[in-house]
C-alpha cells in the first residue's frame, strides 16, 4: 500500500509544540496509542485543486526497530508532517542528493524559523538503523567548527530522519568533479564555480584535519568514511566533516593506548578504504588518517579515487588514485603535472610538494606507519606557509 502525501497551503502556529506530543515519535508507554493515531490519520487528497501532489512509496509493513533507546539529548524531535511540510513533500527543486542511508532534502522549518538539510533513511537500507544510532550519538556531543551540526531528528517506527545545518556550498565534490554539470541547482546551493583556489583548498585541508584530530581525541570516535563527498562547505568555504553512520568507537586497553577493532561488515567508498580494513576488517584511527591521505590527493589533483568506467581497459590493481600517485611520486619532480589543472598556474610548487609527502605518509600501506593526525595537521600548515608563485604551464597527458 502506498500514501499520498501533499503540502496544502494555509496559517501555521509558531508556537511550540507540546513537549512529550511528537508523531512519529516513539513513547515507550504511549507507543500504542501513537500508531492508532498514525494509522488512523487521513491526507486531504487535494489533486483537484491544484496542490502539487508527490507519490512516496511507504509500504505500511515496513517498521523501523525502536531499539535501543535514543540517548539523551541527541538534537530537537521532529514530527514526520513537518519534514514533509517543511520539504513541500519532498519537492524536486529540494533535492540535494542521494547516499546509502537515504535522501537528502533542503528544507525550512516555519516553527523554528530554521534552515537545514533533511537526510530521510530508506526503508530497504538493511543497516540503516545502526548508522542512524551511530549518526545521532556521534553528533549530539559534537561541538566543533569543522564538524557538522546536529539540529534534530525524526525518529518513529514508520519514518526516519536526521536534520543538519544547511551548507549552502554544498559538497566539495561538486566542486571537484562536478563543477561543468549543467543540470539544475537545488533552491539554496550555490553554482560550483572552481573558485578553489590554491588558498582555498589549503583551507578545507585543515579544517578537515582539525575536524579529524577533534573525533579521535575528543569524541573518540572513527569516521570510517572521509571522502570528498562527505565533507560540506558552508558560505565561506569552510569545511564540515559529515556522515557519520559508519562511526565507531576508538578501542583502548587498559594503559589507555589505543588499538585495532574488528569489524563485521565492511562499508566506505572504494580508493578511499584502508588496505587492513579491505583485507583484514581491521580498523582505527589510522583507518581515517589512510583515508585523508587519499583525500588530499583528491583535493590537490582534481582525480576521483577510483576508476569505476567498465568501458576503460584498465587492470583492477591500477584503478585506484593511489595507484597512479605512488607511479608518479616515485618519478620525482613531477608535482606540476600533477596539480589539479582548475588551480591553473597559480600555487606554491614547494607547498604542493610537502601535502603530496604528507599524502604519501598517510596512504603508507602498514598502519603504524602512518602519522597521527595532529602531526599530520602541522605538515598541512607547514604546506600552506610556502608562498604562492606564478608556475609554468606543463602539458598532462596521462590518466589513472
Amino acid at each position: 500500500m502506498s500514501r499520498f502525501f501533499c503540502c496544502v497551503t494555509g496559517e501555521t502556529s509558531n508556537s511550540a509544540p507540546p513537549e512529550e506530543v511528537f508523531d512519529d515519535e516513539p513513547l515507550a508507554d504511549t507507543e500504542s496509542l501513537n500508531r492508532l493515531w498514525r494509522d488512523e490519520l487521513q491526507i486531504p487528497d487535494t489533486r483537484s485543486r491544484g496542490v502539487e501532489v508527490i507519490h512516496i512509496a511507504e509500504p505500511d509493513a515496513t517498521l523501523f526497530p525502536v531499539t535501543p533507546p535514543l540517548p539523551a539529548n541527541c538534537g530537537r524531535p521532529y514530527r514526520w508532517h513537518e519534514i514533509l511540510h517543511s520539504t513541500l513533500n519532498f519537492r524536486q527543486k529540494f533535492y540535494l542528493g542521494k547516499g546509502n542511508f537515504g535522501e537528502v532534502y533542503r528544507c525550512h522549518f516555519e516553527r523554528t524559523n530554521e534552515v537545514g538539510a533533511v537526510k530521510i533513511q530508506a526503508h530497504n537500507n538493511e543497516t540503516g538503523h545502526k548508522e542512524f544510532l551511530a549518526e545521532v550519538t556521534t553528533l549530539h556531543e559534537a561541538n566543533h567548527p569543522n564538524v557538522i551540526k546536529l539540529l534534530g531528528r525524526c525518529y518513529g517506527r514508520r519514518n526516519r530522519a536526521i536534520v543538519y545545518e544547511f551548507m549552502p556550498n554544498g559538497t566539495l565534490g561538486r566542486h571537484i568533479f562536478d563543477y561543468m554539470r549543467k543540470s539544475p541547482i537545488p533552491q539554496g546551493l550555490e553554482q560550483p564555480t572552481r573558485v578553489l583556489n590554491w588558498v582555498t583548498r589549503m583551507k578545507i585541508a585543515e579544517g578537515v584535519a582539525e575536524g579529524l584530530i577533534y573525533l579521535h581525541e575528543v569524541l573518540k570516535v572513527i569516521n570510517q568514511d572521509i571522502k570528498a563527498g562527505n565533507i560540506l562547505l558552508d558560505a565561506n568555504f569552510v569545511p564540515k566533516l559529515t556522515d557519520f553512520g559508519l562511526a565507531t568507537n576508538v578501542v583502548v586497553n587498559r594503559r589507555g593506548v589505543e588499538k585495532r577493532s574488528k569489524i563485521t561488515e565492511l562499508k566506505g567508498t572504494m580508493g578511499y578504504i584502508a588496505p587492513e580494513a579491505e583485507q583484514s576488517h581491521w580498523v582505527s584511527t589510522k583507518y581515517d588518517v589512510y583515508s585523508y591521505g587519499v583525500f588530499l590527493i583528491v583535493l590537490f589533483t582534481g582525480r576521483r579515487p577510483y576508476n569505476q568506467n567498465p568501458n576503460e581497459t584498465v587492470p583492477d590493481d591500477k584503478r585506484k588514485l593511489t595507484d597512479w600517485f605512488l607511479r608518479v611520486w616515485a618519478r620525482y619532480g613531477d608535482v606540476p603535472e600533477a596539480a589539479d589543472t582548475a588551480l591553473g598556474n597559480t600555487y606554491s610548487v614547494e607547498g604542493l610538494t610537502r601535502i603530496f609527502q604528507t599524502a604519501r605518509l598517510c596512504i603508507s600501506a602498514e598502519p603504524q606507519g602512518r602519522p597521527p593526525m595532529r602531526d599530520v595537521v602541522g605538515m598541512v600548515r607547514q604546506a600552506a606557509a610556502f608562498p604562492v608563485r606564478v608556475v609554468p604551464l606543463v602539458k598532462r597527458g596521462h590518466t589513472i
